[in-house]
């Protein structure tokens, strides 16, 4: 799973004239009146869904994963058992998941947006929401849909989280535990027990500790190359450890503040700088885009801690790492402590993909029956592949039987999967791993750091943010600024993190951060009640 995403594109503004303007139909066909055409049906007539071919269309996040001997995203093996086994002529719209939502903003403006458009960003949906780029679904849900309804009456909570303006307007399912962490921290164990070292557990101790990394040779080379710490998820994973993030909202006195506004973010800045100026940390972090240095710092056995993911990519990392140096022992370590208490590294909210209904669909009865199917039996072959083929099940879990083979034929047909009604504990994580001694070891410490992520809890005052377009544009805009301000006080000798604290206020002040803080206090007002 993977890193938090981020709110929707700067542009969105732009497209929203454009989508606007141009009374598209899009990818899915001519429109419908929102959520009306279900109670249109009926009758003498029938229902006229009935009459038009099962033809659904949909979004699909690109990660590179289908090779060449297996197909592409739109045309693979999976692509055909879902038309037999389903049957709906499904079509996949790819797009590249670092650029997914920009990507969707193109088809969207140009008309060739899919069918069903699915994101795990809920300020993304919510941006459609008031384009009116999509539909309510409740009377789809309530008169074509049966697992799913029922799906929706055994889990309310989640009711919430897909509601926009009194209607809903995506279907969801429950994150599992393994899809609610997210980032985790790890640290080589070899090299704490080489210098004699306890794991830190207060941020003063992770920084002796980082400094012990540099100057203890402890790959024992003899040679002053070690990088003490490394990551991809580095800014994000010290906010989080001083109770705060750069895309939030945060109850301060009961008052809605916006997270890199706050004292906290810009200590968590003073850290990441201090830790920086050090030498503490690898230079090329801010332009390392791709992960492709942290990972080779981490597989070649350079590097001490890495911030990271709890599993996913890391496993990869760490399975490289192993393999290169079978002695090597990476462990899952516990966020540290900051004179603001103890807060857990970045967890997802329970609600997963969110599935929406293009506004101009042709056949929304069709698309109800589709992801009916998914959320009834669909889910499970494309998560683990086929019995006897890619697993065999022990005590009701399936246990990979080529971790290989599943690596290749089934990775990426969980893309397809986007309602999935799973259950899962960290210890069945193991038994689900293949058997050879290298993925079972990898397993375990995937196990010990799921468990080890979700002993404290990533500081989240409200369940969700405020759908406002007026906060959305502005927190798009104002995310450039933050991202600049960061990289420069972190990377400039003469550049305090005092100073970007303030220039961020003043320039989240110049944009209309005052009006904002209005707007979402309004909304937490009338909403709050309803996070009980």
């Amino acid at each position: 799973m993977a890193k938090k995403k981020r709110t929707a594109s700067i542009w969105m503004g732009f497209l929203a004239a454009v989508i606007l303007l141009s009374g598209c139909s899009g990818a899915g066909g001519e429109a419908t009146e929102t959520g009306s055409a279900a109670s249109q049906t009926g009758g003498d007539q029938g229902d006229p869904y009935d009459k038009l071919p099962k033809n659904v269309s949909i979004s699909m996040f690109d990660r590179g994963q289908v090779s060449s001997d297996e197909g592409t995203y739109e045309d693979n093996r999976w692509v055909k058992w879902i038309r037999e086994q389903s049957g709906i002529n499904l079509s996949v719209v790819p797009v590249p998941r670092n650029q997914a939502q920009d990507k969707l903003n193109v088809l969207i403006a140009s008309n060739q947006a899919p069918d069903l458009i699915w994101e795990y960003d809920r300020n993304y949906i919510g941006n459609l929401v008031t384009q009116d780029v999509i539909q309510p679904i409740d009377d789809y849900i309530e008169k074509y849909s049966t697992t799913y309804k029922k799906y929706l009456e055994e889990n309310p909570d989640l009711k919430p989280y897909i509601t926009f303006d009194g209607k809903i307007y995506a279907m969801v399912t429950r994150r599992t535990i393994s899809t609610v962490a997210n980032h985790g921290i790890w640290i080589r164990q070899d090299w704490l027990d080489k210098l004699n070292l306890k794991a830190p557990t207060t941020m003063d101790e992770f920084i002796s500790v980082a400094q012990a990394f540099k100057d203890g040779d402890p790959d024992g080379n003899g040679k002053p190359d070690t990088v003490p710490v490394i990551g991809y998820t580095t800014g994000d994973e010290y906010a989080a450890m001083f109770g705060t993030d750069w895309v939030d909202w945060y109850l301060e006195d009961g008052q809605m503040k916006y997270g890199p506004t706050l004292d906290r973010y810009g200590d968590a800045l003073a850290t990441e700088k201090k830790i920086y100026e050090l030498g503490l940390a690898d230079k090329e972090y801010f332009t390392d885009k791709d992960n492709s240095r942290a990972k080779q710092l981490w597989t070649t056995g350079k590097a001490g801690i890495c911030m990271c993911q709890w599993g996913g990519n890391t496993t990869t990392m760490n399975r490289d790492l192993l393999t290169n140096d079978p002695n090597a022992k990476p462990v899952p370590l516990e966020p540290v402590s900051t004179k603001y208490g103890k807060y857990g590294t970045y967890q997802e909210t329970p609600a997963y993909i969110y599935v929406t209904f293009n506004k101009k669909m042709k056949n929304p009865k069709a698309a109800i029956q589709y992801l009916d199917w998914m959320m009834d039996k669909g889910w499970f072959p494309l998560t683990y592949g086929l019995e006897d083929t890619h697993y065999k099940l022990v005590n009701g879990i399936p246990q990979k039987t080529d971790a290989e083979k599943v690596k290749k034929e089934v990775a990426y047909a969980s893309e397809y999967a986007v309602l999935r009604p799973l259950e899962e504990k960290p210890e069945d994580l193991p038994i689900k791993a293949a058997q050879d001694p290298l993925s079972q070891q990898l397993a375990q410490l995937e196990m010990n750091s799921l468990n080890t992520v979700m002993k404290n809890k990533f500081r989240r005052d409200i369940p969700y943010q405020p759908n406002i377009i007026e906060i959305n544009e502005l927190k798009a805009s104002f995310q450039k600024t933050v991202d600049e301000l960061r990289a420069k006080t972190v990377t400039q000798s003469g550049y305090s993190a005092d100073q970007a604290l303030a220039d961020i206020r003043k320039e989240w002040k110049r944009l209309g951060g005052d009006k904002a803080e209005q707007l979402a206090q309004d909304w937490y007002e009338k909403n709050k009640d309803s996070f009980k």
